[in-house]
């Protein structure tokens, strides 16, 4: 009979092989069963796989929701602080961060998000952290920007258009997900660009607002932060991000349709190319 040890530990070294990416609970599941066909949850007492990782798997961490399901990461990878580099040097204002670091953009930006933001005063410096990831006593939080400020946003949109085009976008912001018809309505009104920069410069200046836009002067006394990488230069940065996306375009230009479509792109990420094409 297959004993809690044995599925425990597999499941645990399903993960380190591709660790630090995280499994859907579906695709755990599967696994599980293909190793060891008579394991059932039930046997053990509990109602769901999510369930018996709770009880009896302490390695394994929730890391977030996937559609329906629940992604699962190594608990030892996701306490790790997830610190994303921003371009430019410690004094550079965090507003600039906002700009030029896509990850610390989509993060403010969405409500939803798991990941969260936090400021270190003494750099100035703006990292996101895993939700699961412990900051440093001093580093404070910034809120996400919400979903009504998101949806302000779009009213004051629509407020300065003339009657015949606010007409028409009005009533989608009554629309649970209103940003999906908003979007699509305002392409077929020519209007994308234009509320590109708009929604863009509203969630700037709410960063702003939260956050505040002056550079930061290092500290020069005490000690250091241990659990910080070492910053790099602006153009290092940016230079080792283009040949990134030149690597990544180019293999994309060499797959046939059939392969595009297996791609496993996540949904934000999609989201966010089309509003700023």
């Amino acid at each position: 009979m297959t004993d809690i040890r044995s599925v425990s530990d597999f499941l645990v070294r399903t993960l380190q092989q591709v660790d630090p990416r995280p499994l859907k609970g579906s695709e755990l599941a599967v696994f599980a069963r293909t190793a060891y066909p008579e394991f059932r949850p039930e046997s053990f007492g509990c109602r769901t796989l999510r369930d018996f990782i709770r009880k009896n798997v302490p390695d394994i961490a929730e890391f977030g929701r996937a559609g329906m399901d629940v992604s699962y990461q190594l608990r030892a990878t996701q306490e790790k602080l997830v610190l994303e580099p921003c371009a430019g040097d410690e004094s550079t204002s965090a507003v600039y961060q906002l700009t030029t670091n896509p990850r610390l953009w989509k993060t403010f930006a969405s409500p939803d998000s798991v990941f969260r933001l936090f400021l270190i005063p003494d750099s100035g410096m703006v990292r996101v952290l895993h939700p699961n990831a412990q900051p440093l006593p001093h580093w404070r939080e910034i809120p996400r920007v919400s979903a009504g400020v998101l949806l302000q946003i779009g009213r004051d949109f629509a407020a300065d258009l003339p009657d015949i085009q606010r007409s028409v976008l009005t009533p989608l912001l009554q629309e649970p997900k209103w940003w999906i018809p908003y979007f699509e309505r305002l392409q077929s009104l020519g209007l994308k660009s234009k509320w590109i920069e708009f929604r863009r410069r509203r969630i700037r200046e709410e960063f702003q607002r939260v956050v505040g836009g002056s550079p930061v002067t290092p500290r020069t006394t005490g000690e250091p932060i241990a659990t910080l990488p070492p910053s790099s230069s602006e153009p290092a940065l940016r230079s080792q991000a283009d040949s990134i996306r030149r690597i990544a375009a180019d293999v994309v230009q060499r797959m046939t349709e059939s392969e595009l479509r297996s791609l496993n792109l996540p949904l934000g990420y999609v989201m966010d190319s089309l509003t700023t094409r």
